[in-house]
């Protein structure tokens, strides 16, 4: 056997003794770790949709006080060209 055919038995016995020893030692059944993932998961899921939710809030009222200066802008600045309007005739 040539010294690449040695290596790739050699890699795979040690996956192979890798994967063993990890479903021996592993803390929890698969069972319990595939609803931890999905519990943590959701959790995460419904973190981010809680911050988008008061992140859209925020730019909602960021808009609406956005219109209401450029109004008042407006208003002021129609009433004094009507002042100046006044003032010329």
């Amino acid at each position: 056997m040539n010294n690449t055919g040695r290596k790739t038995i050699t890699l795979l016995t040690g996956l192979g003794i890798g994967a063993a020893l990890a479903v021996l030692f592993a803390p929890q059944s698969g069972e319990e770790t595939r609803e931890w993932i999905a519990d943590t998961a959701e959790r995460r899921f419904k973190g981010l949709r809680r911050m988008g939710r008061r992140s859209y809030r925020r730019l909602q009222d960021a808009v609406t006080e956005g219109e209401e200066k450029v109004t008042e802008v407006l208003r002021n600045g129609k009433k004094a060209l009507g002042s100046v309007a006044t003032k010329l005739d």
